[in-house]
């Protein structure tokens, strides 16, 4: 059965318009792919593996365990937390994972664990009085870690969960019939898979009981600051928030503004979906760096997909201010890079952590994408001075390719219908009958 010609016409129309569609969601595919895997930052070669750290903690001291991932661990998630507990004498604080081998970080340098969970388990004097978990790559992968953080709960630790973390602790049955935030792209999913728990938005950080969980990324700051106050009192918390200097950090101020993805973002999106051209960027760390200030710079950087990174150090293996152990890759092993950076003073303001980074983000790939990165970590913009530029053109033009690609090759079915001979003429006058 043949179809009406305006029909056969508007199924030819209908299957170049998917056509078209289908190449640019196979472009924008394997950019993310590409973005993703770029996300691992090579390391150098161990030749063997470290010790263990030689200074145990003491019972005098709350102890913190950062938990990271099999899969992979969100750097600030980590690093955050990890300085604000380093920073108080209060509190001892170590990383630990499934095994000794070292940790991938998203865009960021892999860290060594301090301890494995067996260790902890078989040592009491390591048992924590918090826990911290951070977001994870793949929480389904992440069976051995679950089962350890119920089971420091279940002894008495408090729980801190960053960012996505909470869809690791969702996956506990620890969040059943509490009230918890997330990181605002991820409360839709958790609503509709987990709605045991009462999913909030609005809140840097909600405490329910021994657990508190945290929104974006940066969140996790103000979330461990949170936990210094209940366990050590609000001085103790007031004077670390003011060595770590997060904006407008008070022991009070939980509310932060809802978000939704929107057009603003496409800087964002852009550059995740057509990294092919992006700058390199060698990020150079050396011994007592601050945790917060070397995660700064990776995860701005990591999560506007703006640049591809590197993490240089002279040794390739370095300790930060507060005992965090992080490989990297030596001056002779790494690429060749586009432009070089150093934790610390990085914007045009002075600033330093955060504040400097994403000032630095705004100067060299524009303001708008500056803010869509600090909306990706829940980080507040008022205080900085991201200026009016526009940044490069380079994802806009490969936007622009792509489009024309997908074009053509939408019309590809059109021309060839088109060259087609008609049915039943061969170009020769018909025999007589």
């Amino acid at each position: 059965m043949r179809l009406a010609a305006p029909a056969a016409t508007a199924v030819r129309v209908a299957g170049s318009v998917l056509l078209a569609a289908a190449t640019l969601g196979v472009i924008g595919f394997a950019g993310a792919r590409t973005t993703a895997s770029q996300s691992r930052l090579p390391t150098t070669r161990m030749s063997h593996p470290l010790p263990a750290p030689a200074i145990a903690p003491t019972r005098d001291r709350l102890v913190v365990a950062v938990v990271l991932g099999t899969s992979g661990t969100v750097a600030t998630d980590a690093m955050g937390p990890f300085e604000v507990f380093g920073r108080s004498s209060r509190f001892t604080v170590y990383t630990v994972a499934e095994r000794r081998s070292p940790a991938l970080v998203e865009g960021a340098p892999s860290i060594l664990p301090d301890h494995t969970f067996a260790e902890v388990d078989a040592n009491a004097d390591l048992a924590p009085d918090v826990v911290v978990v951070p977001a994870v790559t793949d929480p389904t992968v992440e069976v051995v870690a679950r089962d350890w953080v119920v089971r420091q709960h279940d002894a008495g630790a408090h729980v801190l969960s960053v960012c996505a973390g909470a869809l690791l602790l969702a996956e506990t049955g620890l969040l059943d019939g509490r009230t918890a935030t997330s990181h605002w792209s991820r409360l839709a999913w958790l609503r509709g898979h987990h709605p045991e728990t009462r999913w909030v938005s609005g809140e840097r950080f909600v405490r329910d009981g021994r657990i508190t969980t945290t929104a974006g990324i940066t969140s996790g700051i103000p979330g461990a600051l949170s936990v210094v106050e209940d366990l050590s009192g609000p001085a103790e918390a007031r004077r670390v928030g003011a060595e770590v200097g997060y904006p407008g950090w008070s022991p009070e101020a939980t509310k932060i503004p809802v978000q939704h993805w929107s057009l603003a973002d496409h800087p964002v999106v852009l550059n995740t979906a057509l990294p092919w051209g992006r700058p390199t960027v060698a990020i150079t760390l050396a011994d007592g760096v601050g945790e917060i200030d070397a995660a700064s710079l990776f995860e701005v950087y990591g999560v506007s997909a703006a640049a591809r990174t590197f993490a240089v150090s002279r040794t390739g293996i370095l300790e930060s201010a507060h005992g965090l152990r992080l490989l990297t890759l030596t001056p002779g092993e790494a690429p060749d890079v586009d432009v070089v950076l150093r934790p610390g003073v990085t914007g045009p303001s002075g600033r330093a952590g955060f504040d400097g980074a994403l000032e630095q983000l705004a100067r060299t790939s524009g303001a708008a994408t500056a803010r869509s990165a600090a909306k990706m970590i829940d980080y507040p913009t008022e205080q900085l001075d991201l200026g009016s530029a526009r940044g490069p053109r380079r994802a806009s033009l490969l936007a622009g390719a792509s489009l024309v690609l997908a074009l053509l090759v939408g019309a590809v079915p059109v021309v060839r219908r088109r060259r087609q001979p008609l049915a039943g003429f061969s170009g020769a006058p018909a025999s007589p009958s």
